[in-house]
């Protein structure tokens, strides 16, 4: 009893989760090769070197200019293999805190198609321009929704609500749903989930094996 009344008051000193303050770092370093397109100009692919955080895209150009744009003037973002867009009214919670994100934020993209699995990255303690802790919100996004749906996890990475939350994805696709009913997914193996339902190919069973061991 002792110990729960410990943790629980080292829970609640802890500073509120500052949902990814405009220097915490989505992707770090100093600027990689990739390509960004406006949403005032989709047919446009755009080149640079970029740095994406939470509420900011920068941009260094090969003539050595530096531009700045806000979430909403962006449509999509890649570097490398990594793909970013925008989401917006969505829950982030850490311990007894909940914030939810009015603004456009960075997000990136796990998987898409049918259902969009996307993760935004945030930070708790630290100051203002120094992230510990790094922490992850997954969010889904259905591609005829307006909006972005939070996906409760546990501890386990898991739990009833996840559960609760996922299976309606997943009616069309009966040996899907069936895992989660189960309890074999966990948000370790959930991009492998949502990308078998939007390629049409069945679960690869090892990624369940994978989580266990």
């Amino acid at each position: 009893m002792r110990l729960f009344f410990t943790c629980f008051l080292l829970l609640a000193m802890l500073p509120p989760v500052r949902a990814q303050m405009h220097k915490n770092l989505i992707f770090n370093g100093k600027g990689w090769p990739g390509t960004y397109v406006l949403l005032a100009d989709r047919q446009q692919p755009r080149t640079g070197s970029l740095r994406v955080y939470a509420r900011e895209l920068v941009v260094f150009t090969d003539q050595g200019t530096t531009l700045h744009y806000k979430p909403e003037e962006v449509y999509r973002v890649q570097i490398g293999r990594v793909r970013y867009t925008t989401a917006q009214g969505f829950k982030t919670k850490t311990g007894l805190w909940a914030t939810r994100q009015s603004g456009h934020l960075f997000v990136e993209v796990l998987d898409s198609g049918r259902v969009s699995l996307l993760r935004y990255t945030h930070y708790a303690g630290g100051h203002d321009n120094t992230a510990t802790l790094p922490l992850a919100t997954y969010l889904l996004h259905e591609a005829a929704a307006d909006s972005v749906v939070t996906l409760p996890v546990n501890s386990a990475g898991k739990g009833r609500r996840f559960q609760q939350v996922l299976l309606p994805y997943f009616a069309a696709r009966p040996d899907l749903r069936q895992l989660v009913e189960y309890g074999a997914i966990t948000i370790d193996n959930l991009p492998t989930l949502v990308r078998a339902l939007n390629s049409g190919q069945p679960f690869p069973y090892s990624a369940v094996e994978e989580t266990r061991k």
